[in-house]
């Protein structure tokens, strides 16, 4: 039995850190792997933005809802 129960382990301290690294890790690899991509490939996460804030005709997305 441990005597200190209110000291965190060391495996459930690096719980949670992974996904945070991730998110914040993509954007480095993405301007990494730039020069090696074709053109399509890199502008497909803007392409994917203005779907989403245009919709796919221009005339939806969520834009309408900051009118």
């Amino acid at each position: 039995m441990p005597t200190n129960p209110a000291q965190p382990s060391s495996a459930s301290s690096r719980n949670g850190w992974g996904c945070c690294l991730l998110f914040a890790g993509l954007p480095l690899v993405w301007a990494i792997a730039t020069p090696f991509l074709p053109e399509q490939v890199f502008w497909f996460p803007f392409w994917v933005g203005a779907v989403i804030w245009n919709g796919a005709d221009g005339q939806g997305g969520i834009s309408h809802l900051f009118d």
